[in-house]
């Protein structure tokens, strides 16, 4: 039997196993780069307001709603003159001076870089991919059209194949740009609402109460305020600089999302109205009844029984793509229904409307998006007539359609399957300026900034 070894054991030194811990790591960042995610600076607005190049983070003065414009003005817009300003798109509180606003970078995207391994490439989600033409190039864009269809921009909205298409609920929460939310209600002369009789506020909720017995129905009434003045809504963009109105267009595609509770649920009724400027659609729940139903042009499209349940109730009804839908804490609860193309379109400068009636009601969190109204125009691909992909070829657009250089612009529209790059998921590191004052002078710094930190739908 050997003799137990009893000479000195061999030891590694804690510099070495220091080395070899930043190799692994090293080798395993670059293996995770190099194969599954990657990070991606955006540098542009084309993606704004969902994603965000150079910009300042700005709070409106009158409602103190929280906006992102454009900070590099003279590189991306020089159409605009004169000093920065900004217009809140929540109360449309103009000339807003931004030029003491410190500057912040644009988002830090993580990008997933095998997400169509097991699935394919869907419409309406945003990619990462290096230019037709000009490879060196990387873009963030959203998909519009899949291989093998014709693609066209018609009064706003995609065509594939001659065929509208239709965004889900969860799609729109996606692609919607925001009109209005009453957490930052304006007050004053700014104040969008008029209380019908019984309607009251407090503490950022909306009260009925039944001024007296019977069932005429009182209204709360939105009127939305186009910049500075009442007009319908159009596809501004608080990131760029304000576009005179004969450069914008009238959006019908809205979406309002609310909070509602009665504390006699048996006895109330509720009408949601939006006024698209071609239709008025409806949406009313009578708790005596125990039904719901929708209404176009005070026409009933769809009916369904209402359900019993406690406490607020969550609620979404929106025209996206010319289609009704509805939902109670984000589930369907109709059908959707098409809506058809009217011979006449109306200034609509009342688009959201809530009647109640019965007994007393509480709204809260209203808030009103559009969704993305893609320019069409002369000399842009796919918007006089229809574009043909190729069997593994995507048409791609920008969020931000008025300044987005995309499939529409390119000398090569279509983007092949192999210049992709991967799905962004989440900003991730994003940062903030803060200004360190030291003795009489002041050091600007950059901090994290957790807030920004979101998932990409």
């Amino acid at each position: 039997m050997p003799a137990p070894h009893t000479g000195p054991r061999y030891r590694c030194s804690p510099l070495r196993s220091l080395v070899e811990l930043l190799s692994c790591i090293a080798v395993s960042v670059m293996l995770t780069r190099g194969f599954l995610v990657e990070g991606f600076l955006i540098s542009t607005g084309s993606m704004a307001p969902q994603l965000l190049g150079h910009h300042k983070q700005v709070v409106c003065p009158d409602c103190r709603f929280p906006f992102a414009r454009v900070a590099d003005v003279d590189s991306e817009h020089p159409e605009d003159p004169g000093p920065p300003m900004a217009t809140c798109p929540n109360c449309g509180h103009i000339d807003i001076d931004i030029h003491d606003v410190p500057r912040n970078d644009g988002d830090q995207l993580l990008v997933h870089k095998l997400p169509w391994l097991f699935r394919s490439v869907r419409r309406w989600e945003p990619v990462v991919f290096h230019r037709p033409g000009r490879a060196t190039l990387m873009f963030v864009k959203r998909v519009v059209g899949l291989p093998g269809e014709t693609i066209q921009i018609v009064d706003g909205d995609i065509h594939a194949n001659g065929r509208l298409c239709r965004k889900t609920l969860t799609e729109q929460r996606a692609n919607r740009v925001g009109v209005y939310n009453d957490r930052f209600r304006p007050t004053g002369s700014r104040d969008p609402w008029t209380r019908g009789p019984g309607w009251t506020d407090r503490d950022d909720r909306f009260l009925y109460e039944p001024p007296a017995p019977g069932k005429e129905m009182s209204w709360l009434i939105y009127r939305h305020r186009d910049v500075d003045r009442p007009g319908p809504i159009r596809d501004r963009y608080a990131y760029n600089p304000r576009a005179p109105r004969s450069r914008t267009r009238v959006v019908r595609d809205l979406l309002v999302s609310l909070d509602v509770e009665s504390p006699e649920p048996s006895s109330s009724r509720l009408r949601i109205e939006l006024d698209t400027g071609e239709h008025r659609v409806a949406w009313v729940r009578d708790s005596q009844l125990q039904e719901q139903w929708l209404l176009v042009d005070d026409r009933q499209v769809a009916s369904s029984r209402l359900s019993r349940a406690p406490g607020p109730l969550s609620l979404e009804f929106s025209t996206f793509d010319r289609t009704l839908r509805a939902a109670v804490a984000t589930r369907p609860v109709f059908d959707p229904v098409p809506l058809p193309t009217a011979d006449l379109s109306r200034s609509a400068t009342t688009p959201l409307q809530i009647g109640a009636s019965g007994a007393g009601l509480v709204v809260s969190h209203v808030r009103l998006d559009r969704d993305i109204f893609y320019r069409d125009g002369p000399g842009r691909t796919g918007t006089q007539t229809a574009w043909q992909l190729g069997a593994d070829e995507y048409f791609v657009l920008g969020d931000n359609s008025p300044v987005s250089l995309d499939s529409r612009s390119w000398p090569s529209p279509s983007v092949p399957h192999r210049l992709l790059v991967g799905r962004p998921l989440l900003v991730h590191l994003p940062s903030r300026p803060w200004l360190l004052r030291l003795g009489d002078s002041t050091v600007q710094i950059r901090i994290p900034d957790l807030g920004r930190i979101r998932y990409i739908r």
